[in-house]
């Protein structure tokens, strides 16, 4: 997965149009929120999130990503669900099962221009992986409402995504050009790289059977996110990449959850206040992303 050659430099945006434009996830968290409540939704925070990274620079783009995110969780789900019966809680098995399954993912969306359906097809795979040995009605109930909250919250985006697209008369864009063909040495370095997630989840599989932890689900999909990273010539010109992206992952996740603990108190049970802090928050993620492309993830994250 290579670097595409970048457009000519644009005006940069006015402020004003970046915190406009910041409104459009916001609303769209919102609807997916209230869609995931209506629906008698558990996590309803997966319908949420589905509906903030669908969201592209126009609605066919937003279609095209939703597209594969569905695609990719349906397959991750269904997929994990089986396996997670097969492996019948054999620490082992499970480890191995779930290294293999990384290398997969990994390596696949490192290599092929479908590659956001392969991370959300190994981090759904991994999610439903981490609630087993439950029993095989508990998973699949865990498997279906993740596969429903991310259809949720991609249709929440379309929604909102195409009705500002009517309103700013703007619905039409022009397909980006394909990435180039990866080359037998972009392979082997995706191989090699991809190896290094398959070694941490297996750690991971390994240390959470020992000591369980809630996060576990969230252990590996950081594990796996942080190295999703545009390939140079060799392994070692990926390393700064992933640094850079495991630092803003911490920093995001940090900022996020030191501002939760200080609002969550003083929200309490008020349901109005506590949402408009959220899509305050979510409003700011969206607008720094924007604003600084440099802390586009960690914004992200946040």
């Amino acid at each position: 997965m290579q670097d595409r050659v970048p457009p000519p430099l644009a005006p940069a945006p006015r402020r004003g149009a970046l915190a406009a434009a910041a409104l459009r996830p916001a609303c769209s968290v919102a609807l997916a929120i209230a869609a995931a409540h209506a629906l008698h939704l558990g996590d309803a925070w997966w319908a949420a999130i589905s509906a903030f990274v669908v969201m592209d620079t126009a609605w066919r783009a937003s279609l095209a990503r939703g597209a594969l995110r569905i695609g990719g969780t349906v397959a991750g789900g269904l997929i994990g669900f089986g396996a997670a019966l097969f492996t019948g809680g054999h620490p082992l098995a499970y480890a191995l099962l779930l290294a293999g399954a990384a290398w997969i993912g990994l390596f696949m969306a490192l290599t092929r221009h479908a590659s956001y359906a392969w991370v959300l097809a190994v981090v759904t795979f991994a999610m439903v992986m981490g609630e087993a040995p439950a029993p095989a009605d508990v998973l699949w109930a865990f498997a279906l409402e993740r596969i429903a909250n991310v259809v949720v919250g991609t249709l929440a985006c379309l929604a909102v995504e195409g009705a500002w697209a009517l309103w700013a008369g703007r619905g039409r864009i022009a397909s980006p050009p394909p990435g180039p063909t990866p080359t037998n040495a972009d392979r082997r370095v995706a191989a090699e790289h991809a190896l290094q997630g398959a070694i941490v989840i297996a750690l991971v599989a390994a240390a959470m059977r020992w000591e369980p932890l809630g996060a576990f689900p969230q252990a590996m999909v950081s594990a796996l996110a942080v190295l999703v990273v545009p390939l140079g010539a060799d392994a070692a010109q990926t390393r700064p990449q992933v640094h850079i992206r495991m630092r803003l992952r911490v920093a995001g996740c940090a900022a996020a959850a030191a501002l939760g603990a200080v609002v969550l108190p003083l929200l309490q049970v008020h349901v109005l206040a506590g949402l408009a802090v959220l899509l305050a928050g979510v409003w700011a993620g969206a607008w720094l992303q924007t604003a600084r492309p440099a802390w586009r993830y960690g914004a992200l994250q946040f």
